[in-house]
């Protein structure tokens, strides 16, 4: 498989191949709200800008275009890599003895390596690095390896894992980007990484914000290699080094893709996340330097622009669940209680709870029975649905005459108060 890829390398070309195949588009998921004014113009040929509080899209352009993500494909990988390790499957210190499969030349010259060797032992965590910080596909193979047995059986599960998402509009082959068959839109790229984001925190400081790595170090020795000195790599995401708050996440180029950008960025409780998608250049080094000048634009535009606040909510009383077990149900909110508004909607911003005062059993854990709502002046700018923490069963028969008994004696006394 990976010696397909070597013979497209080798073609000098820096043609960019525009994809125009649209997505089946995963409007409804998200909505778009128009800010005062446009971001500026970049040369992706697709943009979406993500509040990362609420999921809102504050912007997008040809946001359900296909296109071959490049390397942000290895986001995909490291999320089931941190399933595994969450399911107990993997550790950070497991050592992988590197397979000669997954190494220089084999994997196509001109390719981002962490310069793993046949017979290298390397921990994990430290594959991890090599593949987050700078863009390893050695150590995205190594990774794949060492979870499924080949390349081929990890995409199964990058695609498992993307479906159980939702995000139909992607889909892999294997794991390191290499290949133009890997494809993304830009709208769900964006979803995706913002559930990366929020089901690996650590990530981002155990990963994507790292400035470098140390490898490889002595204890990755062979037999034919001992590491001499102190050898540094240093992360291939410029905005992670140069542009304040940026912690995450990756760049991609292949020549059918352009150059592409996955990064998220964070300030005084506000965190944005960009995605742009074919963007232009004249060489590798130009066509980063502008996908980099690109995405800070874009930050800097929605730091400009847009804040997210977290009002103080009314507290969120229990639920009377009639005939249940329980008796009483929590709630919880099913996303985070911030909301992210232009900075003139901030002033008017208020905040109130409109819950069901009581419910009948059985009740469903995820059952809807209340919501907050964060209004500014006359208009509704977010909902957050409050549904039920646990299941509340049906009681017993006792249970059951007891409420019965008390919810007649309501009904007579103080008919206001039912349902």
């Amino acid at each position: 498989m990976i010696l397909r890829f070597s013979s497209r390398f080798r073609f000098l070309t820096l043609l960019v191949l525009a994809i125009g195949l649209q997505s089946l588009s995963a409007a409804g998921r998200t909505r778009t709200i128009e800010p005062g004014g446009p971001p500026p113009e970049v040369s992706a040929k697709a943009v979406v800008i993500m509040d990362d509080a609420t999921g809102d899209i504050l912007f997008s352009k040809n946001p359900d275009l296909v296109v071959p993500p490049a390397s942000l494909t290895k986001l995909v990988t490291l999320d089931v890599v941190y399933d595994e390790l969450n399911a107990g499957r993997l550790s950070r210190s497991q050592i992988v003895t590197v397979d000669p499969r997954d190494c220089s030349p084999i994997i196509p010259i001109g390719s981002s390596i962490m310069y793993l060797r046949p017979g290298m032992p390397v921990s994990i965590l430290d594959l991890m690095k090599g593949t987050a910080v700078v863009s390893g596909c050695d150590g995205a193979f190594a990774l794949a390896r060492a979870v499924s047995g080949s390349s081929e059986a990890f995409a199964k599960l990058m695609n498992a894992d993307v479906e159980s998402k939702g995000l139909t509009a992607l889909h892999f082959v294997e794991p390191s980007g290499l290949s133009e068959k890997n494809l993304v839109t830009a709208r769900q790229f964006a979803e995706f990484c913002r559930m990366y984001l929020h089901d690996h925190p650590e990530s981002i400081a155990e990963l994507h914000s790292l400035h470098y790595i140390d490898f490889p170090r002595p204890e990755n020795a062979t037999k034919d290699y001992v590491p001499k000195g102190k050898i540094i790599q240093y992360n291939r995401n410029n905005l992670v080094l140069d542009y304040p708050g940026c912690d995450g996440l990756k760049t991609g180029y292949i020549i059918e893709s352009g150059f592409n950008l996955a990064a998220t960025a964070e300030r005084d409780g506000t965190r944005f996340i960009i995605v742009t998608l074919g963007g232009s250049g004249s060489s590798t080094s130009g066509g980063g330097s502008i996908r980099a000048s690109d995405g800070a634009k874009l930050l800097d535009w929605s730091f400009a622009n847009w804040k997210t606040e977290t009002p103080t909510v009314p507290a969120i009383p229990t639920i009377r669940a009639w005939y249940g077990a329980a008796s009483r149900v929590s709630l919880v909110p099913t996303s985070a209680l911030a909301v992210t508004l232009p900075e003139s909607e901030i002033a008017g911003l208020a905040v109130r709870a409109e819950i069901d005062r009581q419910t009948v059993a059985p009740v469903a854990k995820g059952q809807k029975l209340g919501e907050v709502i964060y209004t500014s002046g006359e208009k509704i700018v977010r909902r957050v649905d409050l549904v039920a923490a646990s299941d509340d069963r049906r009681g017993n028969f006792l249970i059951f005459l007891r409420d019965a008994i008390e919810r007649l004696f309501k009904s007579i006394f103080a008919p206001k108060s039912l349902a």
